[in-house]
């Protein structure tokens, strides 16, 4: 024998399990397309608060007043919605955890190092191409932003 809170409850659920089977499309679709955009809000709220970096590694060809050694160049793009100060760009090389950091680059514009690049802009620095003779191969080039719990953003050469 059950009580009438229980009679209560058995009889909801029943209904409830009634109108899933008779189906409600309308409020399934509802719910469905809820859930959907929720997840989908969440993933570009991520997406939003992340430092997206583009690194393009090239070969520079000096011309003008400039050092006829200066042979490598990385352009930085800061993809991101909000700025981010870059202080060091470099190389990883294949086989090791090793990586070349252009120390003092040459920037054309003369401007201060390390650079504040606002959304959608970008920077191109120059140097010199490490010597791999007998070294490891370049892997990779990479940036690297001034926070500490922003990551390494890196981009092979053919990444064009």
């Amino acid at each position: 024998m059950q009580s009438r809170d229980g009679k209560v409850a058995t009889r909801a659920l029943e209904v409830i399990m009634e109108s899933l089977t008779q189906g409600n499309p309308i409020t399934l679709a509802l719910a469905v397309l809820g859930a959907v955009l929720g997840i989908i809000n969440t993933w570009h709220g991520v997406s939003r608060s992340r430092v997206k970096l583009k690194v393009v590694p090239a070969h520079a060809i000096p011309f003008g007043e400039v050092e006829e050694s200066i042979n490598f160049s990385i352009e930085v793009t800061n993809l991101s919605e909000f700025a981010v100060t870059i202080r060091e760009v470099g190389l990883f090389h294949k086989g090791t955890k090793k990586r070349s950091a252009m120390v003092k680059p040459i920037i054309l514009d003369n401007g201060n190092w390390p650079r504040r690049l606002e959304p959608r802009t970008s920077i191109t620095v120059y140097g010199w191409a490490p010597k791999t003779i007998a070294g490891p191969k370049i892997k990779c080039a990479y940036a690297k932003p001034i926070a500490a719990e922003q990551r390494l953003v890196t981009a092979r050469p053919s990444d064009r």
